[in-house]
């Protein structure tokens, strides 16, 4: 009777471990993989990739990623694809292999994302799928170009643990600096609103004849989210 009762003190104990660990492992499975992805932008910044344009509709179809993104989050598992010429066992947080091979270039990186208030630094991947944004930050498919007058759009899941993926975009006020790096080109954008929208806003990708703006587009609440958390931010001259 004594053995069962440690038996089961034991298994309690560790069961503790592991669910007071999750976060922690959350946050190097993502830091493992925007680390990864940022490396190998940074690597090969002279990449051209040709942006797929399609009608503005398909923010319907990012509404339904980022909704079954968040909630596998809450359940504790997100699907990790493999990049492109690696084995699910390369995946691993943990390399065990030293080989100096050097290591595919993933070719949907187009920049990265800075926002130094909320300790933010994601690769930005080329359209909001959900495998991209798995891994980062994404480009939302019909909206402008970087640097150009227009709105540009770009999506990230909120992220259940404190500082993943845009957790804390909550936290951006009027006045605050995102930086955008791409094609060689740092963009500096100055918040001017951040508010709440139904899943359905599409108008907040409408653009004007003269501003360059940046729309930052993730879920709210964290948990079971229902609207829409929207950063709008201008570029600086």
């Amino acid at each position: 009777m004594k053995s069962k009762k440690k038996w089961l003190a034991n298994f309690l104990i560790i069961l503790g471990l592991l669910v007071a660990l999750f976060p922690l492992m959350d946050r190097v499975r993502v830091w493992y993989w925007q680390e990864k992805l940022l490396s190998a932008y940074e690597e090969d910044v002279q990449l051209e990739i040709e942006s797929p344009q399609v009608v503005e509709s398909d923010y319907m179809i990012l509404q339904s990623i980022l909704e079954a993104g968040e909630q596998e989050s809450l359940e504790g598992y997100v699907e990790i694809t493999p990049l492109e010429g690696e084995t699910v066992e390369q995946n691993a947080v943990v390399e065990t292999t030293t080989s100096s091979a050097p290591k595919p270039v993933d070719k949907s990186v187009i920049g990265k994302i800075k926002i130094s208030k909320i300790n933010v630094n994601m690769p930005i991947l080329n359209d909001a799928t959900e495998r991209n944004l798995n891994r980062g930050a994404a480009f939302i498919a019909g909206t402008s170009e970087f640097g150009t007058v227009g709105n540009v759009g770009v999506a990230a899941h909120r992220g259940r643990s404190y500082g993943v993926f845009f957790n804390r975009l909550n936290e951006l006020e009027p006045g605050d600096i995102i930086e955008v790096t791409t094609n060689n080109t740092v963009y500096k954008y100055t918040v001017y609103k951040v508010h709440i929208v139904e899943p359905t806003e599409v108008s907040v990708l409408n653009r004007n004849k003269t501003d360059k703006i940046l729309t930052l587009v993730t879920c709210d609440p964290v948990k079971n989210p229902t609207h829409r958390l929207i950063v709008h931010a201008l570029q600086n001259p």
